[in-house]
């Protein structure tokens, strides 16, 4: 540009020098480095509480239609097609009429509660199902439910899931070893 009252050239700065775009490269990096493990340990928790509610739901389901409708309800883990009890609880979940675990129509079931992605289920008594009666309680089948993330370091904490004898699931405070 040319200044009108002693015609020099003056030059307007826009932009980044190059050290400061590397500095602030520097700790733009160093922000995400401290901040990643967090995120990833986040990640985690909410994979373990969605499956502590994926199960505290299809429990409470089960027993409040055991109870309203006066019958025996049956949850647990489906097969591949759907026709029977599987003993691995990180998949889909089964609510069933009656008591059956061999033989599961279309009819029987119903409700599918679906998997949950990168998280492990281990039932404490190794059952493949858990029944109500028309009261809504689990004579029986009361233990505890280890909820883990699937993709966690070892030293991670998992949560526990108590199933008592009344039927109800309510989770135990103590962080469990995954």
């Amino acid at each position: 540009m040319n200044d009108a009252h002693n015609g020099t050239r003056t030059l307007s700065r826009n932009g980044f020098t190059l050290l400061e775009l590397l500095i602030s490269l520097l700790l733009v990096g160093i922000i995400a480095a401290w901040g990643l493990p967090n995120f990833q340990a986040l990640g985690e928790r909410i994979a373990q509480t969605s499956e502590v509610n994926r199960f505290q739901s299809a429990f409470s389901l089960a027993r409040n239609t055991a109870i309203s409708q006066r019958s025996q309800i049956t949850i647990c883990p489906a097969s591949e097609g759907r026709t029977a009890c599987d003993s691995e609880w990180s998949g889909e979940l089964m609510i069933i009429k009656g008591d059956k675990t061999d033989s599961v129509q279309a009819d029987d079931i119903l409700r599918v509660i679906p998997a949950q992605e990168n998280t492990e289920v281990a039932y404490s008594r190794g059952w493949s199902r858990i029944r109500y009666n028309s009261m809504g309680y689990t004579s029986g089948y009361n233990g505890s439910f280890a909820i883990c993330s699937g993709n966690s370091v070892e030293s991670s904490m998992g949560k526990k899931l108590v199933l008592s004898q009344l039927g109800r699931l309510r989770i135990d405070e103590a962080p469990i070893d995954c």
